[in-house]
């Protein structure tokens, strides 16, 4: 199974103290949380390139405050009001470390539960995290389904080849796709070609 270790996400200083905050930050918290997006495909073994941090993130909204605040204190520009209106009306918020974007997703959806749920240990610049599996973040992936997903979708199911729970994967798409819709089409075409098997 593809790892990569302690390998730290592929940007400049400003990406890599911003992650390394983040991490340490929801580790002293106790924040249940994973890495997703581009910090968490690198973390599979692929090479790819990614500007900022994204975080899936559950916490009690009577303890949003208090998270938020300690990542102030940790570096983070933070706006407490908007930043607590958009976690929890929203379901996403936007924070600055530096130069580098930092986006905290609440868990609103089923999909966000199980995924989360299925979240694996990882080290991530040598500090002890959590970071979506491979068939959590093709769940994802497959929700947003924006060309750069669309590529970590098939680079996940290469590394991956044989070992993907696609049942599981299947079940969580069908919540958000109907029957015959281009996003399952692509999917299983992606499947059947990492398996080596043509097209009808």
């Amino acid at each position: 199974m593809p790892t990569s270790g302690d390998s730290p996400p592929r940007k400049g200083e400003s990406l890599r103290r911003a992650t390394e905050a983040l991490v340490r930050t929801l580790n002293d918290r106790r924040v249940q949380y994973a890495i997703i997006g581009g910090v968490a495909v690198v973390q599979h073994s692929i090479v790819r390139t990614t500007e900022d941090v994204d975080a899936l993130v559950a916490v009690p909204q009577l303890a949003l405050p208090g998270l938020l605040e300690a990542l102030r204190g940790n570096g983070f520009r933070v706006d407490l009001h908007r930043n607590i209106r958009e976690f929890v009306d929203d379901g996403c918020t936007s924070l600055k470390f530096e130069e580098t974007d930092v986006d905290l997703m609440r868990p609103m959806l089923p999909m966000h539960v199980h995924v989360l749920g299925r979240a694996q240990p990882a080290r991530i610049l040598d500090l002890d995290s959590h970071v979506l599996s491979a068939e959590g973040l093709i769940v994802m992936k497959l929700a947003a389904f924006r060309p750069r997903d669309q590529q970590d979708i098939q680079d996940l199911i290469e590394a991956y080849r044989g070992e993907l729970d696609f049942e599981f994967i299947r079940a969580e798409m069908a919540a958000f796709t109907e029957v015959g819709e281009t996003r399952q089409t692509q999917f299983e075409a992606w499947v059947k070609e990492a398996a080596g098997e043509r097209g009808p």
